[in-house]
């Protein structure tokens, strides 16, 4: 049986928020559909400065607790992240199961996770949210009565508790120290062997994975819930010109996603750093796109993304009128419309990406026979390295372009 949840939307008058309350509220609503919970109330607060003990008022607190109590909820979801003392005094006073939208979007990542490296980077998540959280949980059993001589036996309970999670958060850390030199790795060996990547970065369920389906040709699982994929996901493809190219598939953004899930995940997220070229997948259809493209752009920002060059893709277009696509062509004069759920676009997508990596040097070694030795008048002269005769052709060695390698292969196919 699903959970009954309450979504409290808090509006801090004070703060410059680029996003206004339904934004946040709406926002809230897809996380907790996304969660698995069902939603049987909501309110909207705003506050003119956070209470340090219930991060809103008293009053606000038992107006909540009431009206979650009258839609029979099991459980109250704020739209901030709270303090531990905050969140335990609501829960208090509410008498309600209290949770922040850093734990919400915890669980989902739990939900979704499905390979090692998705588990140990959520897991760390979990874990360092949890433990400034354990004094407040632990309160109850840590005292049987006030002074000298009084410490009970939940007061060792919690210290051995506190133990273990700092142990499992080292033993995490150092597994993922370990998947980071391994991606180093990988990385490096991708840079020696002069295969470019092409990094697919957006909102989440912006449609990067059906997306990557498409062009690869792959069948990763996506669906319209948020944070499907969590586990990096890197698919190889052949551009024209018979160049390979790796596109690797990443963790959704959030606005405000919170700093220590950029940190638990930052061994995936330096993939994005080393590409030759990102996409950034805008689901254009969305009434908020700009404000989720600033959104993507400030994670990036976070994680050092810096001078890479990057390709607008206008998704879900089958989904906007003509009226708004012009529009949006003057908005964006460089983005690539595609609908990657129906296949539209994605030649003109892939053209763009090759226009974009054009001047992406790389080698090219083969055997010419005799009859096609003319097509070496094609190459650059001072590029060929070397061009040595064989029995009845010429094997020859050469550093040459995108552009230069795809005439090379249509001079051959003549």
């Amino acid at each position: 049986m699903k959970e009954k949840s309450f979504i409290v939307t808090v509006f801090e008058e004070h703060k410059k928020d680029s996003w206004s309350d339904k934004e946040m509220f709406e926002e809230m609503l897809e996380l907790v559909v996304s969660s698995g919970c069902e939603v049987s109330g909501d309110i909207l607060l705003k506050v003119k400065r956070v209470n340090p003990a219930c991060f809103i008022g008293k009053g606000q607190v038992d107006k909540v607790g009431e009206a979650a109590r009258l839609n029979k909820c099991d459980v109250i979801v704020f739209s901030r992240e709270l303090s531990p003392t905050q969140q335990q005094n609501i829960e208090e006073i509410a008498g309600i199961k209290i949770i922040d939208r850093t734990q919400l979007i915890l669980d989902i990542f739990a939900r979704h996770a499905k390979g090692v490296e998705g588990k140990l980077q959520v897991e760390l998540a979990q874990l360092t949210y949890l433990l400034p959280r354990l004094k407040g949980k632990g309160v109850l059993l840590s005292r049987l009565g006030g002074g000298i001589g009084t410490r009970g036996p939940g007061e060792k309970k919690l210290e051995v508790d506190r133990r273990r999670i700092r142990k499992r958060i080292d033993k995490l850390n150092d597994e993922l120290y370990q998947v980071k030199k391994r991606r180093q790795s990988l990385r490096e060996r991708r840079l020696r062997s002069e295969v470019p990547s092409i990094a697919l970065v957006g909102y989440t369920n912006a449609g990067k994975t059906t997306l990557l389906n498409q062009i690869t040709k792959s069948n990763q699982i996506s669906s319209g819930s948020m944070f499907t994929t969590l586990d990096p996901v890197s698919r190889g493809y052949y551009l024209p010109g018979r160049q390979k190219a790796i596109f690797l598939d990443t963790v959704g953004f959030l606005n405000e996603l919170p700093h220590h899930l950029i940190e638990a995940f930052k061994a995936t997220l330096e993939e994005i750093v080393d590409t030759s070229l990102i996409l950034l997948v805008l689901d254009i259809s969305h009434p908020m796109a700009k404000k989720r493209e600033a959104a993507v752009h400030n994670v990036l920002d976070q994680i050092g993304v810096k001078d890479k060059h990057v390709i607008t893709v206008l998704n879900k277009a089958d989904q906007i009128s003509t009226q708004n696509k012009d529009i949006l062509k003057i908005k964006y004069p460089n983005g690539v419309f595609v609908s990657a759920l129906k296949c539209e676009g994605i030649n003109i997508l892939i053209d763009e990406i090759k226009n974009q990596l054009y001047s992406y040097e790389s080698w090219l070694e083969m055997y010419l026979p005799d009859n096609k030795k003319h097509v070496l008048n094609l190459l650059n002269q001072d590029k060929i390295v070397s061009c040595i005769p064989k029995s009845g052709g010429v094997y020859f060695k050469a550093r040459v372009n995108l552009a230069t390698r795809e005439l090379f292969y249509q001079g051959l196919s003549v």
